[in-house]
């Protein structure tokens, strides 16, 4: 693990989510999103390193907000200062290695910096077919991750698998989601019965048994997709599906993929994104899907979404 006095001193270039990003820190989580147009121009983000944050470090927990800048902490790891939707500044402790600070630089700090951005970001796992997408959303152990990698042996195409930018579009036009992953993270059960082998993967860094996969380039969404329905996910005695419509269709999406809500309402963002929801569910069929926990039944859940997106093509069709 690399300590912060072993980091390089050089700047790397990505283009994620639709803009370019300058970081003082390599981010191999974003590796396929390496921009090589490097330079100062055009520059839209930058990520920087700051070890000297002084005393003005928040207590650990949700933070402080103040004209325009969230402040963070993570306790024993350092923290983090996002400004205006422009700036991600990272202040480590002394000796933290790289993996941590990458850790919360692309979750908390990013989905920050995109709700300052008035970005939609919503939390789940995208894969892509023919130029479509689907998002799997709902609460952490739903199995988001391990549908969207069964969904990828299918032959479909990873596109994001924790938080994503969407753009709701206006009236009658479709959203799009821009890929945000090169990575699955993957439970050692679900790696198991994917005829897959944990040695040599990276472990979670909250959970033993959980592990980063990464997906091979051939398999990786390169452009944003319109996004063509989103599944809200759950555990129940058999398979089953429905569609949510209107006020129940927005409270759903708004509950499943929400993140960080309590830095939407420190900075007073939260109807913000609850109107984003309203606008994606406006234009994409929202679906609740519940299923047993049975890894089993992975291909006849595939099969159910494939049917659901076949129905949703055939009604569009008859529309037009």
């Amino acid at each position: 693990m690399a300590a912060m006095s072993s980091l390089e001193s050089e700047r790397f270039h990505y283009r994620h989510s639709g803009v370019r990003i300058c970081s003082d820190i390599r981010l191999p989580e974003w590796s396929a999103f390496a921009d090589d147009e490097q330079g100062a121009s055009g520059v839209d983000i930058r990520i920087i390193l700051a070890p000297d944050a002084g005393s003005a470090e928040p207590p650990p927990g949700h933070g402080t907000y103040d004209d325009g800048t969230l402040c963070f902490a993570v306790d024993s790891i350092g923290s983090w200062t996002v400004s205006g939707g422009r700036e991600i500044a990272v202040h480590p402790h002394p000796g933290i290695g790289a993996r941590e600070l990458r850790l919360f630089t692309l979750g908390s700090a990013w989905g920050a910096l995109g709700y300052q951005r008035g970005w939609a970001m919503l939390h789940g796992s995208a894969v892509a077919r023919n130029d479509t997408a689907v998002l799997f959303c709902g609460d952490a152990g739903q199995g988001k991750s391990t549908l969207a990698a069964a969904m990828t042996e299918r032959g479909w195409k990873l596109v994001g698998d924790d938080l994503s930018r969407i753009e709701p579009g206006g009236a009658g036009h479709t959203p799009v989601i821009h890929p945000s992953s090169a990575r699955l993270k993957l439970w050692d059960s679900a790696l198991h019965h994917l005829g897959l082998n944990s040695e040599g993967l990276e472990r979670d860094f909250f959970r033993d048994d959980k592990y980063h996969l990464a997906v091979d380039p051939g398999q990786l969404a390169a452009q944003p997709q319109p996004l063509a329905a989103i599944f809200i996910l759950g555990w129940d005695d058999r398979l089953t599906g429905e569609r949510l419509r209107g006020a129940e269709a927005v409270r759903g999406l708004a509950e499943a993929s929400m993140y960080r809500k309590e830095y939407l309402e420190l900075m007073g963002t939260l109807a913000e994104q609850i109107v984003h929801c309203a606008r994606i569910a406006s234009n994409v069929p929202i679906y609740r899907i519940g299923r047993p926990r049975d890894f089993k039944l992975l291909p006849n859940v595939c099969l159910q979404v494939d049917k659901m997106l076949s129905d949703i093509a055939a009604v569009r069709d008859l529309a037009e």
